[in-house]
């Protein structure tokens, strides 16, 4: 098969997957991914192959006219049999995946999957019926794969998004619908080119299907893009912002469920805390109605902890700078300690401007300060 054959055989299945992977706006799915369902796509050839051959031969078994045999072939053999291979490829490899956290990457992964079994078809077709024939499924079998992958992808991501939902009833819904509504579209495509060869209809069908395909997966190519919206539960903003900054995988940027630093302090994780309750984690903010937390900036601690800068502890701890300790503590620079049990001491010169806690005499003079006027903070 000569490079011009493979090239016209491929080219347009890629020109659309690369279209519908530029559409996406948001979290671009990995390519290593992508290329892993284009892979198990064309696998399905095989399997989906011996199941035709096998169908064919029950279906000629069947008292019926050409006709009938015709629709038996193309809806409950060839459809069923070849959507079945995507489907199950796909929903295996990114039911649970991290990267499946967008409503368009499930039209994607569908898509990558539909194109990688039209391709490997493609080949074998055009190998065998040359330009011509690479030609005509350019414009008429490669947009079929392409329309069901993205009708198919938008209703497992409907159904993925109500199982993150907890919604059972909904997923089992959107899932049946995401097989049978492909398989309709392949059948009837399939069994309006077949009926037209024989002459049984005429071929301004065909042409009518195919352009009502184009429509409609444009369309729903563009809708799903404008509208595409993360289904695992947790807010947009996980995409952006510090989050996006610190802990990033290759291809996504967002924060993952078993990321052990953010298990308990991220809204919306899975069984994981918001931010409002102890132990969170807020950079430059305020945290003071929680005791042991963590902050950078001009922040109070109510509580025991750790600042850094111009804070101030009510409570037992470590400052750096020019820091008060209303409590035991320690601090360096110019610094006051209002403790009790320790022997006080004034840096005055007027040893007659303030009153101590204990018993306090200097220069001779026989001054006793009492017990009285001091409040604590070594003024009166």
């Amino acid at each position: 098969m000569s490079r011009i054959l493979i090239i016209i055989a491929v080219l347009p299945a890629l020109i659309l997957l690369g279209f519908i992977y530029m559409r996406d706006r948001k979290e671009k799915p990995p390519v290593k991914l992508m290329v892993l369902l284009l892979a198990l796509g064309a696998g399905t050839i095989i399997p989906a192959a011996i199941a035709e051959f096998i169908g064919q031969l029950i279906v000629a078994q069947t008292d019926t006219d050409h006709q009938t045999m015709l629709l038996m072939l193309c809806f409950l053999v060839i459809g069923i049999v070849e959507e079945l291979g995507k489907y199950l490829v796909t929903v295996c490899t990114t039911w649970k995946s991290r990267e499946f956290q967008h409503s368009y990457d499930g039209v994607i992964y569908m898509v990558c999957a539909s194109l990688g079994f039209a391709i490997l078809e493609n080949i074998l077709y055009v190998a065998s019926g040359g330009i011509g024939t690479g030609i005509l499924r350019a414009f008429t079998a490669i947009p079929l794969h392409c329309t069901v992958g993205v009708i198919m992808g938008a209703l497992y991501a409907k159904g993925r998004e109500a199982a993150y939902a907890g919604d059972r009833a909904g997923m089992i819904g959107f899932m049946a619908w995401a097989y049978i509504v492909p398989v309709f579209i392949h059948g009837l495509y399939d069994y309006l080119v077949m009926a037209a060869s024989y002459g049984y209809i005429s071929e301004a069908w065909v042409f009518l299907t195919l352009g009502v395909m184009y429509v409609l997966s444009i369309f729903l190519i563009f809708y799903c893009s404008a509208h595409d919206r993360r289904i695992d539960g947790r807010p947009e903003t996980a995409d952006y912002g510090m989050y996006r900054m610190d802990f990033r995988r290759p291809g996504r940027g967002y924060y993952y469920p078993d990321q052990p630093d953010y298990r308990a302090g991220y809204p919306g994780y899975p069984g994981g805390d918001a931010y409002g309750q102890a132990g969170g984690y807020m950079q430059n903010t305020n945290y003071t109605p929680y005791n042991g937390g963590y902050t950078q900036g001009m922040n109070q601690y109510p509580g025991n902890g750790y600042a850094q800068g111009m804070n101030q502890y009510p409570g037992n701890g470590y400052v750096q700078g020019m820091n008060q300790y209303p409590g035991n503590g320690y601090a360096q620079g110019m610094n006051q300690y209002p403790q009790t049990g320790v022997n006080p001491y004034r840096q005055q010169e007027n040893p007659g401007s303030q009153n101590y806690s204990q018993s306090y005499t200097s220069n001779g003079t026989g001054t006793d300060y009492g017990m009285t006027g001091y409040n604590g903070q070594g003024q009166k």
